[in-house]
């Protein structure tokens, strides 16, 4: 395997490019860049809204995702909320406090987006998302190994 493809698979490349991204919004609220995940990703429509589903779709161990939500909570950038259903689980909204945050976290992320992607065609762009939805697929395949 190419040795830029295996490195860029690792992640670790990627990670430093969002840090530099987004190192003014981690310094200034005291965040990690998971804290930064789960804040967009509970910002975002679709219906999902607890840890579970944060640990289903991206990938983070529970732990790391159980101390973001509670530095979170903590914060007042989210709330917890217990259905009668199922007092089991959580439910988590993110407040009006975390709007002004959620915004910049968002322009950040285009500015990133746009300088990581620069010079790369609409149909590059095409063939990267249909080769990491098989990638994905592969390695879904294979959690049930290694878990």
């Amino acid at each position: 395997m190419n040795e830029k493809v295996e490195l860029l698979l690792t992640g670790q490349q990627y990670k430093k490019f969002q840090e530099a991204y987004y190192s003014a919004i981690l310094e200034k609220y005291s965040l990690s860049l998971i804290d930064v995940r789960v804040l967009l990703f509970l910002s975002e429509p679709g219906g999902y809204d607890t840890a579970r589903d944060i640990v289903k779709v991206h990938g983070i161990t529970k732990s790391y995702v159980s101390k973001s939500i509670d530095k979170l909570i903590e914060k007042g950038f989210l709330e917890g909320k217990h259905l009668r259903e199922d007092r089991r689980c959580v439910h988590l909204a993110v407040t009006e406090k975390a709007f002004p945050l959620i915004d910049a976290m968002r322009e950040q992320r285009r500015k990133m987006l746009e300088r990581l992607f620069r010079g790369v065609t609409a149909e590059q762009l095409e063939l990267l998302n249909e080769i990491a939805r098989k990638i994905n697929a592969n390695i879904t395949e294979m959690e049930g190994l290694y878990e």
